[in-house]
Parts: C-alpha cells; structure tokens; sequence
C-alpha cells in the first residue's frame, strides 16, 4: 500500500485529479480526469474514481478494460484535455474481445489514454490456466478440462512455448516431398493448373496442390507414415474413400510445407497407403501460370507432420485430445504442472478496434490469442498471411498511439492497422478480420512506438493489407510510424512471416527498430498486385526505412528473403519515394545450407519491378547471397523508357556469401521475350565492398565441399553491349583481404552473348555452367575495357575489427579517395537511453542451421 501510495502522489503531481461525483460533472479548463482499475480488487460497477476501494468497499477502482472503456463512455467531456485510465498490475482475464468504436474517440483538443499506472505492468490474457493435473505415469500428466473449453493450438508452460507432438523428434523431422501429384483432369480446386510444356513429362495435365506422394521406403528416413498415425480421422467424402473419423478429430493432424518462399499448413484428410499419397482437406494457393512452381508441394521441398498423438515421445510436448477435452503433458526433468503456470489461449483477439482516432494505449501487455487453423481450409500461405488475424487489430482507425506496449506468447498475428473497404465485387474483399467497412476509410497518423513484440505465431506488426483494384491513395495505411521497437522471434508457426510487413500503403517511417530471430524478412514492403496491374495513385510509395538493426534472419529454413525489402512495382508502375537508409543487416542464412535449390539470403532486396529505391548508409554483412539484389529492375515501360534506376549509394557491403550486386533477370517479365531496350537498374556509387571470396571459393554443404562461386556483379549480369545503361558503377572502394584483388582475373563478368531460348532467354543463367556466354574481366579492364567504375579504387579501407564476432566496421583513417561519407552503424537499431523492454530469447519451433560466421561468408 505504501508503495501505491507513493505512485499516486506522483500521479497527482504531473496531473490535475478530479474526483466526480457523477456523469455529470464538468470539469474546468485544462484538466484531466483519470479513472482507476485493478484486476485484483476492482468492480466495474463502482465508478473507477478511486485508486482502492473505500472504507465500506461502495466505491473504488474497475476491474476491467471493458469495464473501463463504457466508463469513459459515460464522461462529461466538457473542458478535458485528457482522460487517463490507469491500470494497476495483475492479470486481466479476456473472455471475449474488447472491442472499441467511433464512441470510445477522442479529439485533437481531448485525448483518451489507457495506461499502466507508474511501475505497475498489467497483463491482459485470452488464455485460461490449466489445473487440476494428475499424473499418470511415464512423466504424463493429464487435465480433464472443464466445460466450455475451445480446442487450441498453442500452449505456454512458465511462458515459453511448447510444441504439439511431430514426427520425428520435438521440433520435428523435415521429409521431402516423393512426388507432386498430377492428374488428367481438371479437380477444382485442388489441382487447377495445365501443365503447358511441351518438354515436360506431365505436358497437358494438371498439377495438384492438395496432396502429395511420400517416399514409402523405410531405409531412407524419408517415410513419414512408416508408423501410422493413430489419431488419423477421414472425413465424410475423404478421396480415399476411409471410413468415417471420430468427427472431434477431422483435420487434428496438420501439414507445415515449405515452398519456394511461402509455407502453408493444411489438415490431412486421409492417407492412400497403396498410392503412398497423403490428401489435404484444402489445397496451397495456386499462383497463376507460369509461376505453378511457387506453391504446392513440390519434389524434395520439405514438410513435417504436427500433433500425431502416437509421436507424443519427447519431453516438453502436448497433445490435445478433443474428443473427450483431454490435455496430456510429457514433462520435462523437474517440471510439475499443477506448481507451475500452464496457460492455453482461448480468445481469438485481444483487443478490436474500428472507427477509433486519438487514442493511446500505453504500458499494457497483450498475451494469448487463439488463432486456430481454420477446418477445411486450413492456411494457404500468400504474402503478409492476411488470414490470419491480428490479436491486437485497428481497423479504418486514426491518430491512434501504441506505445511501450508488449504483445508475447501470440499465436497468430501480433498488432496491424488496416483498411477495411467496402468491396466493389467478390475480387475485392477486405482482410478476414474486419469486423466492419466503409467505402472510404481513414487510417493515418498512427504510430507504433517503444513496444516488444517477441514469441509470435505469424507477423510481428503489419500495416495494410494485400493490394485491391479499391486501394486509393486516402484509403490506405499513411504517416504510419514504427519507431523504436523489438520484433524478436516471429514466425514460430507460420515460418514465411515477417517481422514487420507492410502491404499497401504510402509515406510510413520504420525506423530505430531491432528485429531479429526470424525465418523470413525482418522489414517488408509488398504490392502484392498482379505483375501488369496499375494502381490507383502512387502505391506503395515514399515509405522510409532506416536506422534499423536487422539479424538472424530466414535461418537455413526459408528462400527467397531479403533482409529488408522493398516490392514497389511491376510491368504496369514504379512506385516512387522508397527510401532504404542507415540500417545494419547482418547474419542471414538462406536454404542453401540444408537443401541443393536453396538460395536467396540477401540483404537489401528490390523485388519483382522495384525501381527508383534510394539505398544509401547501409552497413551489410554476412548475407548468404547477395548483399544487394533485385530480380528483374525496374520495367522498360515502352514507348518512353523511362530512368527509374535504384541508387546504391555510400554503402559498406562486406562479406556476401555469393556476390555484391546480383540481378536475376532484366527483361520483360513475366514474358520472356528479347526487349529492344532495358532501363538502368542500378546506379552503384561510393560504395565500399570488402570480401575475402573469388570465383572457385567452397564452403560446407552438409560435409560435401560445394561451389559457392562469388563475384562482385552476379546473377544474369551485367550486359554492356547489349544494353549499355543496364548498370552504372562509379566511385567505389574495393579490397579483399588478401590484398590481391587487383590481380583477381575473374572479379567482373559480361555476358557478351544470348541466349535465345528457355525460360529466362536471353539470360544465359549460370555463369559457371555456361561460362562461353560470359566474358571476365579484372579491376584494371572492368574499368578500362568495359568502361565501369571511374573513379574507383582498390584500397584497404583499415576496418576497426570488422571479423566475427568483434564486427566493427568504424573506419580508422580518412583518404579513401571515393568520396565515401563515414557515418555510425551503431546508430542502427533501437535508442541506447531511456527505457527499454528486453525480452527473453524465444526457442526455435523449427530445426534450424546457420552458416558458420568465421568460415562461411
């Protein structure tokens, strides 16, 4: 009490206190009213006025959010300048989500604020603890829930999470897909697409995206079903025509897949042990032609297979037994769980706002969401996993604060502000989880500030939505900020999500964030728009990125994934004004490491038709690919051709694994066909690039020394003769650090011929397997005979320290005579004073591998 007392009198100081007496009152001139809860001895029928209650317990503080926010409702408002509710720590419990509205707003003269008070940390929880355990022998114990239950996916034993049983071990076996599954017909919708290549093997049939072939030989490892599974239960209809399934236990197991960059989770239906064939209750997404290859299940790309109750075998896992609402746990030395704190998640969101402007929530924990795998559907993974619904979601809302909060142990996506648009038609509809829409929403001035997002289930933070032909410039998220943030451990179940992504939206700042321990990109920007549709307006424009601290990224388990990246374009636009600036990107590990297609760890990434990014005070090392990289660069828009190039400016690019500056393809996409003329992609200026790789370098691929062939210039490369604006390079710095760069035969390669068929023609692809198209050169005829890079150098630029793990890449000396401009990498990431929320390191949920960072960049 004491202590309460002491905060309360410092409350008092920083405002003016108004006791009323009832919902009449008014209060004079610049004042605050402030309202009290506490989960511990508050009532929402008393009238929060007071801190504790009083005397003869008539009167004291709330004990609700919910409580709280009808309070407000009931205010005089006449001559506030602020209402303030004040949260005393404890737990909140959340039987339903707290939903706020148009009535809940305040103004630009009134401001509501939802707070913990000084020193206390409030938790609001949609889960329920589980009691009443009983041990039943061989480190299980089981709990008979009660009533009213909702199945779940997700658990937290002490605040960790653990997994369901997988087979294979506790995180989980990876196997690889036998065969992808054809058929002669058309089967809507899980096997859509006609396979129209005249030189493949499955020319005219059609490639399904609902099963898959498993490899049935037991030597190999590579059998999933090698012990049935027991709690396998077909549905009505199932194609393998199996008997009916206890219906409790329809789609109980589940499929995680990894695609080419996405990773869908789907409900087995059935298995056909004859065919070796596991069917799926719904399908991958199919992605249009010709990009079938995508999605699905493809051959050697992995799966695992979760919560088979006979894999129930490693300590720390769960099963659910839905059929009777029986938990088991397999305990771990030492554990207890009727002393220990076991929680499962049981509302779908925490807290749903719609219509809402200016308001703050500040200092409030948000925990345990029950995103659940949707039956049949399951989850078919597409850009920014908009199905999957936010546990703290704003919605066509404005001048709203998120600030010092803390989301933790989220199941599904952590915060978003979104726009929920009336559709115009069926191809138009809003995010799953709009609870309402409006024909020309507002979602602006929002801001995301000195909060912790870590152990999540899907996105850490996502702003807007996927693209629609209704999207209009004052329709979408703008002057959005993500400021001074943590995003630690995202993706722990649905591994293709990113830290922080943000869909279509315009003039957002993301900056002084740290995000790390993550299997996809830390910072996206997506169009997600087909690749010749046009917007209305900018699009995805003038966003900036910067001074954000970005590591550990993608984790041997994903492809395809830049650290930060920008999508700002197509054939049809060029989003104009996206700025990538002082961030520091390090230690990424793409695929590569466990499978032979695996590729794409890069740094800064400009994907599909991004032009006119301005890349510059970027500190870039250890990346398993490239540390700059674009797939295609901006689209040569006929008749006019206009110079959308990407600026690479006063960098410092160290240590990427396969090359320096990579671009995949630079012709028209997504026809392949010979264009007349290709825009400049890249302007490359004032860079330092420092290495210590060469065209023959090796490094570990599971034991097998395997070629890593590195080049500063990579991927369909630069093409000179051909189309002589394709790239600039000016005034760059480049030491490797044996000090032979100069003398390096193979540093620079054109690709001096065509190639005019296949696929990517007239790219000639690997310029190792088709070297007699490529022309190298060294510094010397790079720059003389190629006429690139005037005004470059090769120089040491005395690095600090810049090797594992002292990583310091502060320069010693001046003269590097490229006009570089030094600025602080340490700079990157959240603020070094005030206040910080550290959270803890959240376990894998996946097998992981890195590559080594003293040996293998």
């Amino acid at each position: 009490m004491l202590k309460k007392t002491a905060l309360l009198c410092a409350v008092l100081s920083a405002f003016s206190f108004v006791r009323a007496q009832n919902s009449s009152q008014t209060y004079p001139g610049d004042q605050t009213a402030l309202l009290f809860v506490s989960a511990k001895d508050g009532n929402d029928n008393w009238s929060g006025r007071l801190p504790w209650p009083n005397w003869n317990k008539t009167d004291g503080p709330l004990a609700s959010l919910d409580g709280a926010r009808n309070a407000v409702r009931t205010l005089d408002r006449s001559g506030l300048r602020q209402i303030d509710v004040l949260f005393f720590g404890g737990r909140y419990a959340l039987s339903q989500p707290v939903t706020f509205d148009h009535m809940d707003s305040g103004t630009p003269d009134t401001k509501m604020v939802y707070e913990n008070f000084p020193g206390e940390s409030p938790v609001f929880s949609g889960g329920v603890r589980v009691t009443g355990w009983k041990y039943v022998g061989d480190d299980r114990w089981e709990s008979t829930l009660p009533p009213g239950v909702k199945p779940f996916e997700d658990l937290y034993y002490n605040g960790v999470r653990h997994l369901r049983p997988r087979v294979g071990g506790y995180l989980g076996q990876y196997f690889r897909t036998f065969k992808t599954v054809y058929v002669d017909s058309a089967e809507l919708p899980g096997c859509p697409h006609r396979d129209t290549d005249p030189t493949s093997p499955h020319f005219k049939q059609y490639e399904c995206f609902d099963r898959f072939d498993y490899d049935p030989a037991p030597d190999d490892k590579n059998n999933p079903y090698a012990n049935p599974w027991s709690n396998l239960a077909p549905p009505p209809g199932n194609p393998c025509k199996q008997p009916v399934g206890n219906p409790a236990l329809w789609g109980d197991i589940e499929i995680l897949v990894f695609e080419q960059f996405s990773t869908s989770k789907l409900h087995v239906s059935c298995v056909d042990t004859e065919k070796n064939r596991v069917y799926l209750t719904g399908p991958t997404a199919a992605p249009p032609l010709p990009h079938a290859t995508e999605t699905g299940f493809i051959e050697t790309d992995r799966y695992i297979v979760e919560n088979v109750k006979n894999a129930l075998t490693k300590p720390g896992q769960w099963y659910l037994d839905r059929r009777k609402m029986v938990l088991t746990y397999l305990a771990e030395s030492g554990e207890d769980p009727n002393g220990d704190e076991v929680f499962v998640p049981q509302v779908p969101q925490l807290l749903i706002a719609h219509d809402l402007q200016y308001v703050t929530f500040r200092g409030l924990t948000f925990e345990h969401d029950n995103y659940t795998l949707p039956f049949p559907t399951g989850h078919a993974s597409t850009e920014l996993e908009t199905d999957i619904a936010a546990a703290v979601s704003f919605q066509n809302s404005s001048y709203i604060t998120f600030d010092f909060g803390t989301l933790r142990e989220i199941a599904g996506t952590g915060l978003d502000f979104i726009s929920c648009i009336t559709p115009s038609d069926s191809s138009n509809a809003p995010l799953p989880e709009c609870v309402t829409t409006t024909t020309n929403p507002v979602v602006s001035n929002n801001a995301i500030t000195n909060s912790a997002f870590f152990d999540i289930g899907a996105l850490g933070i996502r702003i807007g939505g996927h693209y629609l032909s209704t999207n209009e410039d004052g329709n979408v998220p703008q002057w959005t900020k993500v400021e001074n943030n943590v995003v630690e451990g995202y993706g722990r179940t649905i591994p293709a999500s990113f830290g922080i992504g943000q869909g279509y939206g315009h003039d957002n700042t993301y900056s002084h964030n740290d995000v790390y321990d993550g299997y996809h990109c830390a910072i996206s920007l997506s169009t997600n728009a087909g690749d010749t549709q046009k917007p209305n307006g900018i699009g995805v424009a003038n966003n900036t990125i910067s001074f954000n601290h970005v590591y550990n990224l993608l984790q041997g388990i994903m492809n395809d994934g830049g650290s930060i990246r920008v999508d700002g374009g197509n054939a049809a636009y060029t989003a104009p004004g996206n700025r990538v600036l002082n961030n520091k990107i390090h230690d990424v590990t793409d695929a590569s490491i466990m499978d032979s297609n695996g590729y794409g760890g890069h740094g800064v990434y400009m994907d599909n038709q991004t032009g006119l990014v301005d890349v510059e005070n970027n500190l870039v090392y250890r990346v398993s690919d490239a540390t700059i990289y674009t797939p295609h660069g901006p689209s040569p828009k006929p008749p006019d051709y206009p110079n959308e190039a990407n600026l690479i400016k006063n960098n410092i690019l160290a240590y990427g694994r396969l090359g320096i500056v990579e671009e995949g393809d630079p012709y028209q996409y997504p026809v392949p066909k010979v264009p007349r003329k290709v825009p400049q992609s890249f302007v490359i200026s004032n860079n330092i690039f420092y290495f210590d790789r060469d065209l023959t370098s090796t490094s570990p691929f599971h034991g097998v020394a395997a070629s890593a062939p590195f080049n500063v210039n990579t991927g369909c490369t630069y093409t000179p003769f051909a189309y002589p604006l394709y790239q600039e390079w000016t005034s760059n710095l480049y030491w490797r650090t044996d000090g032979k760069f100069s003398n390096y035969a193979a540093a620079f390669n054109v690709q001096t011929t065509k190639l005019m068929k296949g696929q990517n023609a007239p790219c000639a692809g690997s310029r190792i397997a088709h070297h007699e198209f490529y022309t190298f050169y060294d510094f010397r005829d790079w720059m003389n005979t190629v006429g690139e890079d005037a005004g470059s150098v090769v120089k040491n630029p005395h690095f600090a320290n810049p090797v594992y793990p002292a990583d310091d890449y502060s320069l010693w000396g001046w003269g590097l005579n490229i006009s570089f401009v030094p600025f602080d990498p340490d700079e990157a990431g959240r603020y070094r004073y005030g206040f910080r929320i550290e959270p803890p390191l959240v376990p894998a949920t996946f097998v992981t591998e890195t590559y080594n960072p003293l040996t293998d960049y």
